[in-house]
């Protein structure tokens, strides 16, 4: 039997590589692997992500860094930005890259309500970007 110590390290070498598998919300079977360093930045490592889009997304056209957002194993978003993986205390396999979650945040409308007439001649709101009443969006942070 293969004792934890042996199998996962939270303090990595400088010397160490770390590999780090992005899995993608709704995308079976898509992912990214990429190595990097434990002093890495968050945003370094989601730069490297965005350079590295799988084209199943979006067409391959990454989303801005301040849309994406990387979840480890249940415990919250990596960050800050500038922090690095090793103060982020991501967990570091030696059998198997560290799993990561990606989820895009959505583009917000312009929440600018305009009044506008209905069919039936009276006033209803309706935001100005074209979307009809009642449309909304959910962001779960």
């Amino acid at each position: 039997m293969v004792s934890d110590k042996e199998t996962m390290s939270n303090a990595p070498t400088e010397n160490d590589s770390v590999k780090i598998k992005f899995l993608f919300a709704n995308r079976d079977g898509v992912h990214v692997e990429i190595e990097c360093s434990p002093s890495d930045t968050i945003e370094n490592v989601t730069k490297s992500l965005q350079s590295n889009w799988p084209e199943e997304i979006d067409n391959g056209v990454p989303p801005s860094l301040d849309r994406i957002r990387l979840i480890c194993m249940g415990r919250g978003i990596l960050g800050p930005a500038n922090g690095s993986l090793e103060e982020n205390e991501l967990p570091v396999f030696l059998t198997h890259p560290t799993p990561v979650n990606v989820s895009v945040k959505p583009i917000l409308m312009h929440q600018k309500k305009s009044s506008i007439k209905n069919a039936s001649g009276s006033n209803t709101t309706r935001p100005s970007n074209g979307t009809p009443p009642g449309d909304c969006c959910c962001i779960i942070s």
